[in-house]
């Protein structure tokens, strides 16, 4: 059939495209354009997600270790750091974390033992522990913008929880569905 349609127009000794033809490749190309380029962009939002979710599973871990080996709850980075690396970037911005100096990240776990609030390694997220107290450790992973020197909390992507109870030794991480900073909530594991 193409073939067809291509003789047709090389036996009439037309030569090129008209401008409708034109036009019509180029609405195609903006419709699809449209649909494809906020699918990428919730990918990204999702694989960020998922980054920090593996972080966040890692620190539960560690307070497991922590609890099991010590009977006491884990009071802050320094307690984590005995069990695993807590490496922040120092900024909350991608770009910054992205570039290739090693100033950039530090283990937070020894620079700043007594802190319960961290960037992520990536930038894009603020971790808090939430509450450490005698029955739960939880850990928030907020979202911060990305288009501000200071630290503000976003409304355009998602967050992660997660908790560990010391009684029951029951675990959770949850990758929150709604977007923004306040879906992000405390779990009761």
């Amino acid at each position: 059939m193409a073939a067809k349609v291509v003789r047709k127009y090389l036996n009439n000794d037309q030569h090129g495209f008209t401008l409708i033809e034109l036009i019509v490749v180029i609405v195609m190309i903006g419709i699809l354009s449209s649909i494809a380029v906020p699918s990428f962009q919730l990918i990204s939002k999702k694989a960020r997600q998922r980054g920090v979710a593996a972080q966040i599973s890692s620190y539960i871990r560690a307070a497991q270790a922590f609890y099991g080996e010590n009977s006491s709850p884990i009071r802050n980075a320094g307690d984590l750091s005995n069990y695993v690396d807590v490496i922040e970037c120092r900024y909350h911005l991608i770009r910054r974390c992205n570039e290739s100096q090693n100033s950039l990240h530090r283990n937070i776990g020894q620079a700043f033992a007594g802190s319960t609030q961290w960037n992520s390694t990536s930038g894009m997220y603020t971790i808090t522990m939430r509450s450490s107290d005698q029955s739960r450790f939880r850990l928030n992973a907020f979202p911060q913008r990305q288009d501000s020197n200071s630290s503000i909390r976003s409304d355009e992507d998602y967050g992660v929880s997660g908790c560990f109870n010391y009684s029951t030794g029951v675990t959770g991480v949850v990758i929150w569905n709604q977007i923004g900073h306040r879906a992000v909530r405390d779990l009761d594991c």
